[in-house]
């Protein structure tokens, strides 16, 4: 939506600057934006709610057991009021509960720099968590991060190396998918953030799991921090990263916003991996994309 209002723009601006300039105080306004959407949806999406509906319904009882799983009342109420936003696109559902932007991944309220840190970026884009976390780090007056990122889409992993002298330390860069076993996967390139794993994609990646991937990486110290978003391959990536999870119990912040499935089965999944996770819920957008699963 904010794509196509963005094109829209732009040629408005050259037949008609004046209601051009009205066309960016609403594109410039996520709540508006997001009312929008969501006015699309239920015209043209019915049956999606519906479905999303059904299936929270359906599994009532594994919501009450995520529910059983989070920290605070703060991502208690989030977690329900998003389940509600999903089924039937309310704003009074999503409104409260959206977060800035900037803090992505990288909450303010809950993530505190280590002193060696090693971040793995599991959907890296052009690096710029990366960084955004290595700025987090150098301003809390710790050392720059490790980086270890992970990019399959050519011209974002193009983009990637473009922007390593910003990093204070040499990452290591992988272009490759993650999943839960070695193999190759059908990919849908060339759509920068939403390039994704899907059966229906013209080409494909090579794909490993991220336990191989970093016990071949010599003299790699312990990871303290793994961030996923890769396009609703999530949950296969996870399973994949079972023993550095397990061994390590690395601070995590995953989307869990891909598909209805993953906002249940993501928290099940690592609360099976490591019981002693603490579970929080935070949302960064006007829609019902990123919503993010930390892990503490």
């Amino acid at each position: 939506m904010q794509s196509i209002a963005n094109a829209y723009y732009a040629l408005l601006s050259r037949a008609n600057p004046a209601r051009a300039l009205k066309l960016r105080a609403l594109i410039s306004d996520p709540k508006a934006m997001g009312f929008l959407g969501d006015t699309l949806q239920k015209l043209f999406a019915r049956d999606a709610l519906l479905s999303s509906r059904a299936f929270f319904r359906q599994n009532a009882e594994r919501v009450e057991h995520v529910l059983s799983l989070m920290a605070d009342e703060k991502s208690r109420e989030a977690y329900r009021s998003l389940i509600q936003y999903r089924c039937y696109r309310k704003r009074r559902y999503i409104n409260p509960h959206m977060q800035p932007k900037e803090n992505s991944y990288l909450d303010r309220e809950l993530v505190v720099p280590l002193e060696d840190e090693v971040f793995v970026d599991c959907g890296a884009y052009s690096g710029d968590s990366s960084l955004a976390f290595q700025a987090f780090c150098v301003s809390a007056g710790k050392p720059a991060p490790l980086c270890v990122l992970f990019e399959p889409e050519p011209a974002n992993f193009t983009q990637l190396q473009k922007w390593l002298p910003e990093f204070e330390r040499v990452p290591f860069l992988f272009q490759m998918g993650l999943w839960s076993k070695a193999g190759q996967l059908h990919f849908t390139p060339g759509l920068y953030t939403s390039s994704k794993i899907e059966e229906a994609g013209e080409s494909s990646i090579e794909v490993d799991t991220l336990d191989h991937v970093l016990e071949g990486i010599p003299g790699l110290p312990p990871v303290t921090y793994i961030k996923i978003d890769v396009e609703g391959a999530d949950l296969d990536a996870l399973y994949g990263a079972r023993n550095t999870i397990e061994r390590y119990r690395p601070r995590i912040a995953v989307a869990i916003y891909h598909n209805d499935e993953h906002m249940i089965g993501i928290p099940e999944a690592i609360a099976e991996m490591c019981p002693a996770y603490r579970f929080f819920i935070r949302h960064y957008s006007s829609h019902d994309g990123e919503t993010v699963l930390y892990c503490l």
